[in-house]
């Protein structure tokens, strides 16, 4: 069940490599202005939301190499740190611009799956 575990884990890991060039094109076209209303935001041309948003693509990309190299701690943190921040980013767009983030809810669900797993193969 661990081998399973662990590929699962390492499936997660290249899906996060994945959310973290595609986060990173999407900030980068929503910011030159070619996409609007993909990262709710970046309209506003704040720069804590342009950095925030490099920082997380940044964070998903260690994340998704922690993955696929197999350390499960690490893995089991990241997951958490993604579920967590993913859910208080929901909250806050919901809360203060009444819309609904896509990449927040898929970075929710990437970390609760990853948090899964790896507290499976941990255990």
């Amino acid at each position: 069940m661990k081998n399973y575990n662990k590929s699962s884990l390492k499936a997660l890991g290249v899906m996060m490599v994945l959310f973290a060039i595609i986060y990173a094109l999407v900030g980068t076209l929503a910011l030159a202005g070619v996409v609007s209303g993909a990262l709710p935001g970046h309209e506003s041309e704040e720069i804590l939301i342009v950095v925030l948003g490099y920082a997380v693509a940044l964070l998903a990309l260690i994340c998704g190499i922690v993955c696929i190299a197999g350390n499960v701690g690490a893995s089991k943190v990241f997951g958490m740190l993604f579920c967590l921040l993913g859910l208080a980013a929901l909250i806050y767009q919901q809360v203060t611009n009444g819309t609904f983030s896509t990449f927040d809810c898929l970075a929710m669900c990437f970390g609760a799956a990853i948090f899964s797993i790896a507290s499976k193969t941990e255990g």
